[in-house]
């Protein structure tokens, strides 16, 4: 071996060893101080500590459901002003084009037809409605997802068109989608299609991408046009306009319409269900700071954390509750979606996310979903980290149908 190879292959080994260094190092942060760390709740110390939904302002407590739905119009005005920022105006939504597409060119799913949507001047976005078989009207999960609707069917088929506007570099082909699916689960693209129609249930699947960018240099522009303050905002009143098409359609269930979320996107399935009386259920997985876990609880994600990488999603006022506690927290914002059936999941291994801060804000919003003479709101804890999972949609669909069916 020459000197000049010698050289090279310590210069390997030592590449090697670094890489093998920072690869575990950020191993035992991940899973032992960052996000995936551990979390035990202790549930009955947490319950103690809770809010009650029904103590307005003064604290006194509210005692009858006339006086909480004067109470509901405050807070849904409240965090629209202090959390999400004004919502686009109630445009309703046209159908420009629909057009089926046959099982064989998406890959092998059945029932498929692709809308596209017209909202006001210059917005439109696809909807992909996917139908279980038989004649019945269905109830229908409606979903945003993360790489666009292409990429939520397996292999990405043609037939199925791919976002209308810039999205993400890791979503842009089907190179990233296995290292999508290792790190944040088998169902991050999409759902798990053919399980869900064999249950019964119809899934209304768009990216919001279309309607405003998930990208900070982006975005602005597009809540300029819409007149909204918030991505978050601006993709909840999306799921209204999702709505306004499935309102029309006697294929679909009116009293079944599900709001369905996990990440960012439960934080919209769960403002979408707190605003939209149409919606009859909501589940929110993993939805975190600004969606189910209260921002009073200082833990997890941070408010200055998530307003600093994501600035384009919350009203501009949201920033200012870093160190101080917002007039208004999440165990409201889940109170809203009272009577109706309301399913929050965590993981165990997603301190991020904060599932002791959630547990928190369902216990504080029972007491209304108790008034309402609604079914008590559910928190389930499963194994794992930050992630769409076979638990999640099982938790899901058990839930559904014990709730709606």
């Amino acid at each position: 071996m020459t000197k000049l190879q010698r050289a090279r292959h310590r210069l390997l080994q030592k590449t090697v060893l670094a890489a093998f260094v920072a690869t575990a190092a950020a191993f035992v942060w991940l899973y032992w101080a960052g996000p995936y760390r551990a979390v035990v709740l202790d549930r009955a110390a947490l319950a103690a500590a809770a809010p009650n939904a029904l103590d307005d302002a003064s604290r006194e407590r509210i005692a009858t459901p006339s006086a909480w739905q004067t109470r509901r119009r405050e807070i849904a005005d409240r965090l629209q002003a202090e959390v999400y920022g004004r919502l686009p105006a109630d445009v309703r939504a046209r159908v420009v084009e629909r057009a089926p597409i046959v099982a064989m060119d998406a890959r092998g799913i059945a029932g498929v037809e692709q809308i596209e949507v017209e909202v006001g001047d210059g917005v439109r976005f696809n909807l992909v409605l996917v139908m279980p078989r038989g004649s019945a009207p269905a109830p229908v999960i409606v979903m945003q997802n993360f790489c666009g609707n292409q990429a939520a069917f397996p292999g990405r088929p043609r037939a199925i068109a791919p976002p209308r506007n810039a999205y993400p570099i890791p979503c842009q082909s089907g190179f990233f989608d296995p290292l999508h699916r290792a790190v944040f689960g088998a169902w991050m693209l999409g759902p798990p299609f053919e399980r869900i129609i064999a249950r019964g249930y119809a899934l209304a699947i768009f990216y919001g991408g279309d309607v405003v960018p998930d990208h900070a240099p982006d975005a602005p522009a597009a809540l300029a046009a819409l007149q909204a303050e918030g991505a978050i905002a601006a993709w909840a009143w999306t799921h209204a306009r999702v709505i306004d098409v499935l309102a029309v359609d006697p294929l679909i269930d009116q009293d079944r319409i599900i709001a369905w979320g996990q990440s960012r996107f439960g934080k919209v399935a769960l403002l979408a269900g707190a605003l939209d009386p149409r919606i009859d259920a909501v589940v929110a997985l993993q939805a975190g700071r600004g969606g189910d876990a209260l921002t009073a609880h200082r833990a997890g994600e941070s408010v200055s954390a998530i307003t600093g990488v994501y600035p384009h999603w919350f009203a501009p006022r949201y920033g200012e509750y870093a160190l101080r506690d917002p007039p208004v927290d999440q165990h409201q914002l889940l109170a809203l979606i009272a009577p109706r059936p309301l399913l929050i999941v965590h993981a165990a291994r997603d301190g991020w996310a904060d599932p002791a801060g959630a547990f928190q804000a369902v216990v504080g919003a029972r007491p209304v979903f108790d008034l309402e003479g609604g079914p008590p709101p559910r928190f389930a804890l499963r194994a794992g980290a930050h992630s769409i999972t076979d638990e999640d949609w099982r938790l899901t669909l058990d839930f559904l149908d014990a709730g709606l069916r």
